[in-house]
């Protein structure tokens, strides 16, 4: 049985081999030990490293990179799917500017809107500390709307290089490519989109449709690339309950995520949604939408994975959730292995689920504690479980 059959059965909510397993993200620290060299894989330094290439004219050298090291670390663990994301554009589109150790900024060559990121090398994270959008408040975020809108969300071809020589690389794996944010999360204006959200609706309005469109570009060319599944990662809950109202989750963005799963499904693409926090009181809601599979059910946050499989398992495949906030990086390796076996007694009978962390291999998670998870899953993962 192929890794991807194997996935594909958990979808089917149908028992496999064993257990699948896999991750959003490997982050480079943890790759590099693992392969042995300076590996380029998703997530945390890897957006640093990918700022450097591209301001010295090496852009093709990351993208080759990166489809390799994130499809080699996954064959060489045993995993069973991967993530791709959309890549820096070539740089007649966006440029690299004032880069340095701790940081980069990045100007967008038909608009001049810019962003400023710094890198927190102790902790192996990247942040948008300052932006055009948020120097400018509404108006300059009108004008960032009004671009998406007249370039109706167009996202450029070379964006998706890493995925489509990923997917070559990686054929008999699942192969899963990450949808933009459909809000500005994680942008510098983040609270000015809170704001705006709830006081400007006309504009709200405007940018929940501008960014559905960009989400729907990614899922088009993702496509085309021959994915097998897609994920749309933005949080939409802290671990006191959901982001924003119930009423504003349900209005704007369940109907993007419905969007994105209509499209995907008529061209036999899976939808899988992340969120940490605590969504159990838009559960009904967040569960009710179009989507295949739920991916990080986050301990931390008091999300359970036995209630999760028990109320909605038999719609949803889950994906997760070994602590990857204390467990993963603090715990022992004892504490890893019981972990991972409690969550196999209470996610993989029947199939519909899929091993990993609760969120992504971080940093500083070492290495011992992602193997003993799959080792604790080759072990006790196999069907029919009965330990």
């Amino acid at each position: 049985m192929t890794s991807k059959e194997r996935v594909l059965l958990a979808f089917d909510h149908k028992e496999a081999d064993r257990v699948p397993m896999g991750e959003m993200h490997i982050m480079p620290h943890a790759s590099s030990e693992i392969l042995g060299r300076d590996a380029i894989t998703g997530e945390g330094s890897m957006y640093m490293k990918a700022a450097e290439l591209v301001s010295q004219g090496r852009r093709d050298e990351f993208v080759e990179r990166f489809a390799q090291d994130t499809v080699d670390v996954v064959k060489k663990i045993g995993h069973d799917l991967f993530t791709t994301e959309l890549d820096p554009p070539v740089d007649e589109v966006m440029k690299i500017t004032e880069i340095s150790a701790d940081g980069w900024k990045e100007v967008d060559q038909a608009t001049g809107h810019w962003r400023k990121f710094t890198y927190e090398q102790d902790r192996q994270i990247v942040m948008e500390i300052d932006s055009f959008e948020k120097q400018g408040g509404t108006k300059a975020i009108e004008e960032h709307i009004t671009y998406l809108e007249k370039t109706a969300g167009k996202i450029h071809e070379s964006c998706f290089d890493s995925t489509r020589l990923a997917r070559k690389k990686g054929e008999d794996l699942f192969h899963m490519a990450k949808i933009p944010n459909f809000i500005p999360s994680g942008r510098s204006w983040y609270t000015e989109f809170m704001a705006l959200a709830l006081m400007e609706p006309e504009l709200n309005k405007r940018l929940i449709a501008a960014y559905t469109a960009v989400g729907l570009e990614a899922a088009k060319g993702y496509v085309e690339c021959g994915v097998d599944g897609v994920l749309i990662a933005v949080d939409w809950a802290m671990n006191s309950g959901p982001i924003m109202p119930p009423y504003y989750i349900e209005e704007f963005m369940v109907p993007q995520v419905n969007a994105i799963a209509d499209y995907c499904h008529a061209n036999g693409v899976k939808v899988m949604k992340h969120s940490d926090g605590n969504i159990m009181p838009i559960a009904d809601m967040f569960f009710g939408m179009n989507i295949d599979a739920f991916q990080s059910c986050e301990p931390y946050a008091g999300m359970k994975l036995a209630e999760v499989k028990n109320l909605y398992g038999d719609k949803i495949t889950i994906m997760g959730n070994v602590d990857c906030g204390r467990t993963l990086p603090f715990g022992t390796r004892d504490e890893v292995i019981a972990e991972t076996k409690q969550c196999i007694k209470d996610g993989a009978a029947g199939g519909g689920y899929i091993l990993s962390s609760s969120n992504t291999i971080m940093y500083p998670i070492p290495v011992d504690s992602l193997m003993a998870m799959i080792e604790t899953v080759n072990k006790f993962g196999q069907y029919p479980i009965s330990f």
